[in-house]
């Protein structure tokens, strides 16, 4: 059931409950270039409680987006995974990438209208185990006053035996790192209603940042609402750790992403809008593709610097409130990690005075 009756889907229509007898949701993996790894995921879901047990209508939707491999090709050979189940897969090729701009048709496209629950899940994750969708999933129809329900991810190698110094060292960053209040687009659980409003812009590589805001703010029209995307409470799944310059990539993505948003939250807080920003974005999308572009130019022409302290030492800032001795014995972790995230930084500052910077993987 929605627990928000009137939020109805795009059609504004409400399903007849009683011809229903099981909640619908639908899995969404907006794939690129993951031939090598959906084929695991498939069956990994498969396995999944809420799948096996038929206590949900389930469809499965793998978008390949922008893709240069077969990801489309082995997703389609994976759909006998779920013949005896009450899943459908469905595979769906996207000439343009961008996870933003997937997510958009995803939600508003290609996903049928009566489905209540969103599960938005990355391509190469592994689930800690077979009843990691069901809680999540759980955990939010209990909740009224949430929309989301965040995973809780580990990184790969948390799982071995024996770990090196630089893995215990990684593991500590990342354990101080962890936000679970706010949306991890590697695995989240949200309400349908709570996404018929929102549009995302199609250029953006901070996707579920721009998601996070969007939800909690209400479309930027409200202050931050406290408790409307909550955390799992134990560990749901792992995810691939970046080695080298994967992970030199994947923190210059990150700050870029980070900087990409705070424009854009600054440009659309300043419009004062009494209705969420879902279809302004929207319309910008459809009228004027290069918005975000354009914006960057507007920030960035000029200036020789652009990330600000509180990106590149948010370690030290966020614990500015700990007592003097926890703040003495964090001092080294936060400046090791510190010194790692200089170099992506300057690097993003390059990569946002470039042209396509909203475009960056």
């Amino acid at each position: 059931m929605r627990e928000d009756p009137k939020g109805a889907w795009r059609l504004k229509r409400i399903p007849d409950e009683s011809t229903r007898t099981a909640v619908k949701v639908a899995f969404c993996i907006l794939a690129k270039n993951e031939a090598k790894s959906i084929g695991g995921l498939l069956r990994q879901l498969a396995r999944q409680s809420v799948v096996r047990n038929g206590c949900a209508d389930v469809s499965i939707h793998v978008v390949a987006n922008g893709c240069t491999d077969d990801t489309a090709a082995v997703a389609r050979g994976c759909a006998e995974i779920f013949n005896g189940t009450r899943s459908n897969l469905h595979v769906h090729e996207l000439e343009i990438g961008g996870k933003s701009r997937a997510w958009n048709r995803t939600v508003h496209g290609i996903v049928e209208a009566s489905v209540e629950y969103f599960i938005f899940i990355d391509a190469d994750i592994t689930f800690i185990d077979e009843n990691v969708i069901d809680e999540l999933l759980t955990t939010l129809r209990a909740q009224p006053d949430a929309d989301v329900s965040n995973g809780y991810p580990l990184k790969d190698f948390s799982a071995k035996p024996w770990k090196s110094p630089l893995d215990l060292f990684s593991l500590a960053v990342s354990k101080r790192s962890q936000q679970p209040e706010a949306i991890n687009g590697q695995l989240y659980v949200a309400k349908a209603s709570a996404l018929e409003d929102v549009w995302l812009p199609d250029e953006t590589p901070g996707e579920d940042g721009f998601l996070n805001a969007m939800v909690t703010t209400r479309g930027f029209t409200k202050p931050p609402i406290p408790n409307k995307v909550i955390g799992a409470q134990r560990p749901t799944h792992y995810y691939r750790t970046h080695r080298a310059f994967g992970f030199f990539l994947h923190e210059r993505r990150m700050i870029v992403g980070t900087m990409i948003n705070i424009w854009i939250f600054e440009y659309l807080w300043s419009l004062r809008l009494t209705s969420p920003a879902g279809n302004l974005i929207r319309n910008w999308n459809e009228s004027d593709p290069d918005w975000v572009e354009r914006l960057i130019r507007q920030r960035s022409d000029g200036r020789n610097w652009l990330v600000p302290k509180g990106v590149m030492f948010a370690r030290f800032i966020s614990r500015s409130s700990m007592p003097w001795w926890k703040r003495a014995a964090h001092f080294p972790l936060a400046a090791a990690a510190t010194m790692l995230t200089l170099p992506p930084a300057v690097a993003a500052n390059a990569k946002l005075k470039q042209r396509g910077a909203a475009s960056t993987w």
